[in-house]
């Protein structure tokens, strides 16, 4: 019942915003014919564009599906990510279909100004429209609801069935297995036992149950009942919680339910094209126009601090824990450089550092050369730095989830990187917080946040915090 309303909150979602477009877009034709903003040809054709708008708003509304549980709870973030998504489909259709007529009287800055306004438009259309949606359409048929065990019993129950409410879910009572106290709990009916006459007195349309509450028995008991009283059961059970990780429910064509692992925004292969696409549009012109002529001056003050190869290369680990080799300026003597001392960190006055390493390290040009491994596809602009491959190992060894960072390529910078943790890592609680940010970001990347990282990289690269050395 409430995957059908939230199918239905969806639908009614992408037809409003649908409708709200195409409208702002007559509307905004019209006020610019009216002021003479912007001169339309004379053989612009509005209705070619209003069909254009129409199936492109169409298109865009597609990208509500998989959001229906979330969609009348949408964090400002979460309304940005969507807008921006929806706009980059609604302006593929219209600079398409300008196209494919080779429409010459069609303004470009008219279409793009369009753009903005409709994306402000959608931004607070997708914070608040399904709110006032649930709110009108399912409170006048509300779901009435008997809960099978205490809320508190489970946590983050009380908070799920609070978002339920606005879905029209009436909750009558709480029923608990024999020998539970009662006290504390709100609207106590009775136990699982009397389930059967306590339907009859309390007619519901749905049961929620968790998982793990009662013993495989009574939960029999407790479906028969439901079905014998036409009664839905819902088995509820906050998994993530109780396995201290994120996961997921995959419903198989063979019939299984299996239970994995959260899923990450960048096992979507068109994620994965948007991020490459970034990638390449960073790094290579960095690699045209900025690596040479830093290369050669490196070479050329290298030859008198400190001869020798121009770059250092080293073995760590990339996605799905393959090796490569990394590619830096190389920022210590030659000698210092030895299977011995390898593993040693660089720290604050490291005699290994010549002068101009030592700046380099601090204004972190010494990663430039990392471009080329992004080229090459072995790293990304943003992502979870690479550590030394023997560092990994003990790393992991101390951290939980750490290897999580591996599900992804490694970055020239990372989320830990441009909020300050970088450098030598002293302690286990220090790494610990570097972990955290790199596993946020394997959990929660989007186009936005590499933005973001590369952003506060650069003026991380221009005010280099103290740790940078």
């Amino acid at each position: 019942m409430l995957r059908n309303r939230l199918d239905g909150l969806v639908s009614l979602q992408g037809l409003w915003v649908t409708i709200l477009t195409t409208a702002g877009f007559y509307l905004f034709t019209v006020g610019t014919q009216l002021t003479g903003w912007v001169k339309l040809a004379p053989g612009f054709s509005i209705n070619l564009y209003l069909l254009a708008a129409f199936i492109g708003m169409l298109v865009a509304a597609r990208i509500y599906l998989g959001w229906g549980d979330r969609l009348a709870r949408l964090s400002w973030g979460d309304a940005v990510y969507l807008t921006l998504q929806q706009i980059a489909r609604l302006a593929l259709v219209l600079f398409g279909t300008a196209f494919a007529v080779k429409d010459t009287n069609i303004s470009r800055l008219f279409l793009g100004t369009f753009l903005v306004l409709v994306g402000v438009m959608l931004v607070f259309a997708n914070r608040f429209l399904p709110r006032v949606i649930a709110h009108f359409v399912f409170k006048s048929r509300s779901i009435g609801t008997i809960l099978v065990g205490s809320p508190a019993s489970t946590p983050g129950f009380d908070a799920w069935l609070a978002e339920q409410t606005k879905l029209g879910v009436d909750v009558l009572g709480c029923v608990l297995k024999k020998g539970d106290n009662p006290a504390g709990v709100e609207r106590h009916l009775g136990e699982v036992g009397e389930l059967a006459v306590i339907l009859s007195r309390h007619p519901a349309s749905q049961i929620i149950l968790p998982l793990f509450y009662l013993g495989a028995d009574e939960t029999r008991h407790v479906m028969a009942v439901a079905r014998d009283a036409g009664c839905r059961v819902r088995l509820v059970e906050n998994l993530g919680e109780s396995y201290r990780r994120p996961l997921t429910v995959e419903h198989t064509d063979a019939g299984l339910d299996v239970i994995g692992d959260g899923g990450e925004p960048l096992e979507n292969p068109v994620n994965r094209g948007i991020k490459r696409v970034f990638d390449i549009a960073v790094a290579l012109p960095v690699v045209l126009f900025v690596l040479p002529p830093l290369t050669l001056f490196v070479m050329i003050v290298q030859r008198v601090q400190a001869p020798g190869p121009v770059f250092f290369r080293q073995l760590r680990y990339g996605e799905g824990r393959k090796t490569f080799l990394i590619f830096k300026f190389r920022t210590m003597y030659v000698a210092a450089q030895n299977p011995a001392t390898e593993k040693q960190q660089a720290s604050a006055h490291d005699d290994r550092v010549f002068p101009l390493g030592r700046l380099l390290r601090r204004a972190s040009l010494d990663e430039f050369p990392q471009f080329l491994n992004v080229l090459f596809g072995e790293m990304s602009v943003a992502g979870p730095r690479p550590h030394l491959v023997q560092h990994d190992d003990e790393f992991a060894r101390l951290v939980t989830d750490y290897r999580v960072r591996h599900f992804v390529k490694p970055g020239i910078t990372g989320l830990a990187q441009c909020h300050g943790y970088r450098g030598e890592i002293t302690s286990v609680s220090l790494l610990f917080k570097r972990a955290q940010h790199d596993i946020a970001y394997v959990r929660s990347w989007t186009p936005v946040l590499d933005c973001v990282i590369v952003l506060r990289t650069i003026r991380e690269v221009l005010f280099p915090p103290k740790s940078a050395y």
